[in-house]
């Protein structure tokens, strides 16, 4: 089977959190949640981390989106929902989901607009504290 990016609405993302076969990933920087807040429910792994004024890759990506999926797994058909600011890293993301899961019972959705769209959209967010 191959899999192919499919496009999700922030509204079918929201929708996704109350899945059991679900799985919503925010991918934006700690920085970035500060700005537009959590999204309740999603799992935050950044794509990007933000290293002396740069973005550099997270080198933990693959082991935290590991541990994210791992209760879906094996349980039949799951969905995966990647959001990031805009779309655009979101998109990167779920392309290596593709990479790294192989063909293992699941679709994976970029969602359009990212958190502008949503916070636009007026769907909930979390004020969202910066580690130290």
């Amino acid at each position: 089977m191959s899999h192919v990016i499919k496009e999700a609405t922030c509204q079918q993302a929201l929708a996704a959190l109350g899945d059991r076969d679900s799985v919503v990933i925010d991918v934006r920087c700690q920085e970035e949640y500060a700005l537009y807040g959590q999204i309740a429910g999603a799992h935050l792994i950044p794509w990007k981390l933000i290293r002396d004024d740069a973005l550099v890759d997270n080198q933990h990506f693959h082991r935290e989106l590991e541990n994210a999926v791992s209760n879906c797994k094996g349980m039949g058909a799951f969905k995966l929902y990647f959001i990031c600011g805009s779309g655009n890293r979101s998109c990167d993301a779920a392309e290596c989901a593709l990479d790294m899961l192989g063909d293992d019972g699941y679709e994976v959705y970029n969602v359009v607009g990212g958190i502008e769209e949503w916070v636009c959209s007026g769907l909930p967010t979390s004020p969202a504290a910066l580690s130290a």
